[in-house]
């Protein structure tokens, strides 16, 4: 594709980019789309309700949990089905053949440039272009995690199918000692379907972020606790750091350009979870600018946004109890409820609906701790 000015460009080849430029191309759309490794398969482990994947194909599935589990004091059991994303399929899904792609890493000013020759750009470079930066003060997630043989996983896992969440304080170790100024994290504990399980302790959301380093500590401790070989931290088969910033780029988009993904405001500010959004908006948005509209935001403001915000407030600002405490409240939460607080695009009554039930399934303690986390400035 060369010549003339074409209908979209699209700068960044991750799952909101790529599904962009497909969804786009596949309308009939001219796209050229600018990527700095636009063949690399993407590393992160994506995980995603079942429910979420409409309009995809059942082999970018790599392994499904049909009752994954939520640990806090409680035991509570999901109805929800996860799957866990194959990366390779899903990239082949989001077929790249009708765009034009270009390979390049493009400052701020030269995406804002592509606005002379292409009638919409839309910014899907993630949330930190240039890179991490040690000092950033925004509130992030962080977790370590490491893949091993569902042998030597299977202490972790103490039963469960898989576990979304297990907040259990196991992490302190032998030691033992209180939990007091310290910040909650928990184990997120998967089958990748192929004989591995990946074990990840992760931080919800802290500021600053707390460290990677920190992390795989307590990971260690905590599966030392459950009777796991230490080599599996020590030398797995692989191993995962995350870090996402939980507001996304966190500052208004290029002047003249759309930010799609975590480059705006596409990611829930307190799970993290952001592919199931973009996979999805970018069909709607592809609609959208094939019909010549052109919304001015991809993720407009809505009211549920401000009870989101509150809710990240309380993720920071919980201690461990009352993190268990609101975490036992999620459990006991009727499915819809629970759907409606994970989603990033969920209706303000059905969000604010949830938070309360969260709230009064509490214990006293839990929700004088949780008022005074989520009302303070």
């Amino acid at each position: 594709m060369s010549g003339g000015r074409v209908d979209v460009a699209v700068v960044g080849l991750g799952p909101a980019g790529r599904s962009l430029a497909s969804a786009c191309a596949a309308r009939g759309l001219r796209v050229v789309a600018v990527d700095p490794r636009p063949d690399a398969v993407w590393t992160p482990t994506y995980g995603v309700w079942e429910d979420e994947l409409a309009g995809l194909p059942a082999t970018v599935v790599r392994s499904r949990l049909a009752a994954p589990e939520v640990r806090a004091h409680e035991a509570h059991q999901l109805s929800r089905p996860y799957v866990v994303i194959d990366n390779v399929a899903l990239q082949a899904a989001l077929a790249l053949d009708d765009v034009d792609v270009r390979r390049g890493r493009l400052d701020d000013a030269e995406v804002a440039a592509l606005s002379s020759s292409a009638r919409v750009v839309v910014d899907a470079r993630g949330a930190r272009p240039q890179g991490l930066c040690a000092d950033d003060p925004a509130p992030a997630q962080t977790a370590f995690g490491v893949v091993v043989p569902d042998d030597v996983a299977a202490p972790a896992l103490q039963g469960a199918e898989g576990l979304l969440m297990d907040w259990r304080t196991d992490w302190r170790g032998d030691g033992g000692g209180g939990t007091a100024g310290l910040r909650p994290s928990f184990l997120y504990a998967i089958p990748l379907g192929d004989g591995t399980v990946l074990l990840e302790e992760t931080c919800l959301a802290a500021s600053p972020p707390l460290p990677v380093a920190e992390l795989k500590a307590r990971l260690r401790r905590r599966l030392a606790a459950r009777g796991v070989d230490p080599s599996a931290v020590d030398a797995p088969l692989h191993r995962e750091v995350v870090h996402i910033p939980m507001r996304g780029r966190g500052r208004p988009p290029v002047p003249g350009t759309l930010a799609h993904g975590v480059a705006g405001r596409g990611g829930h500010v307190v799970t993290g979870y952001s592919v199931a959004h973009a996979l999805r908006r970018s069909r709607a948005l592809a609609d959208e600018l094939a019909t010549g509209q052109v919304p001015r935001r991809v993720d407009a403001v809505a009211p549920a946004d401000a009870l989101r915000e509150a809710g990240l407030r309380a993720v920071l600002r919980l201690d461990v109890d009352g993190t268990l405490a609101l975490f036992d409240g999620f459990g006991h939460l009727p499915a819809h409820l629970q759907r409606a607080y994970m989603a990033r695009d969920g209706d303000l009554t059905d969000v604010a609906a949830a938070m309360w039930s969260m709230f009064r399934r509490m214990p006293w303690s839990g929700r004088r701790e949780l008022a005074r986390a989520t009302l303070l400035p």
